[in-house]
């Protein structure tokens, strides 16, 4: 096994502390000027350094962009990943995805807008592959427990295999969708008729049912 020197063991850690100190700045200047609007030219002004410099960690503004968001996304997929796995059924799994998800972003409305409406709009996923590729292990941290308590289940077989999966899938994008609401009323400042704890529970309501209905079919 080769061993890493101290020397180049400081260099990397003072490399991911720059790394971290970029993108919170980053974090900062999006806040401000929005993310259609951010250029490299104006992260490297906050942070004193020139542009050239900032290309040495990242390369484009959209592998900075993507960083910027890519801690979000794992951190919500792990939390989601781990309440769908201590889930006794397929039924508790939805209903798991659903609250651990929206538990995270409740109290972050501002990355998740970042996430969602900010970023996803700005970066050139065509050009992105690298990116996606990063991004498609996320998806089994969201939805590969849920599949798998859900299949689980049902126990005769299916017709239609991919159907857990889609199940899955569908109760991220309610927790989605109720989020992305909260998320534009938070910033009209006017608050929804309906509480979030209602909200929230109306949706496991639906999937829990959902997911009975699927298994004594």
């Amino acid at each position: 096994m080769t061993k890493t020197r101290p020397g180049a063991r400081l260099r990397e850690r003072r490399l991911a502390g720059s790394r971290q100190e970029i993108i919170d700045v980053t974090r900062s200047v999006l806040a401000r000027s929005g993310a259609l609007k951010l250029t490299l030219e104006l992260v490297a002004a906050e942070l004193g350094m020139s542009k050239q410099a900032l290309y040495h960690y990242f390369p484009s503004k959209d592998a900075l962009l993507f960083d910027v968001v890519l801690d979000d996304l794992i951190a919500s997929a792990e939390a989601v990943n781990r309440a769908c796995a201590a889930a006794p059924d397929g039924a508790s799994a939805l209903e798991a995805l659903i609250r651990a998800y929206t538990a995270y972003f409740l109290p972050r409305l501002d990355a998740f807008r970042l996430m969602t409406m900010q970023v996803g709009a700005a970066l050139d996923w065509k050009h992105s592959p690298a990116m996606l590729e990063r991004l498609r292990p996320i998806n089994d941290l969201l939805y590969g427990e849920t599949e798998k308590k859900l299949a689980a289940d049902h126990r005769a077989p299916r017709r239609d295999k991919q159907e857990p999966r889609r199940l899955a899938f569908t109760a991220h994008l309610a927790a989605m969708g109720f989020l992305t609401m909260r998320a534009v009323v938070d910033r009209m400042n006017d608050p929804l008729l309906h509480s979030d704890d209602d909200l929230v529970d109306e949706l496991c309501r639906t999937y829990r049912a959902a997911a009975d209905h699927r298994r004594t079919s």
